[in-house]
């Protein structure tokens, strides 16, 4: 975890995107975290880096609403990863109907970092 902490200022530099349905469907097998507006899926990997992925499905609304809610997502994971992600881990987050998009981002945030928290001991 170490290395992640000198990429604070381009996220983008030490995270990797989930794209393959493969990878989304082995989350989905794994430990998860559910919250009140969003849903945190983990699983170890072979990898020394952290892989995050992002749905939204036709529940959370419309094509507008389900991009910002990955948008929303995205600068979550941005500002909270780097400290409590750990490396080596694969993520899903998961957007709830109605409550991703519309929840406080202060309160995502704290929702994010309570999930990571948690899977981090489960995966331990």
């Amino acid at each position: 975890m170490e290395n992640f902490t000198t990429n604070l200022q381009n996220p983008k530099n030490f995270l990797e995107t989930l794209s393959k349905r493969s990878d989304f469907v082995a989350a989905s097998k794994a430990e998860k975290y559910v919250g009140k507006s969003i849903i945190v899926q983990a699983r170890p990997n072979a990898l020394q880096n952290i892989r995050v992925g992002y749905t939204a499905s036709k529940r959370v609304g419309n094509a507008v609403k389900r991009n910002r809610a990955k948008r929303r997502m995205r600068a979550a994971v941005a500002e909270t990863l780097a400290f409590y992600g750990t490396s080596g881990t694969d993520y899903v987050l998961i957007g709830r109907a109605q409550t991703t998009c519309n929840t406080k981002f202060e309160e995502l945030k704290n929702e994010l970092i309570c999930a990571f928290e948690n899977l981090n001991v489960k995966l331990k």
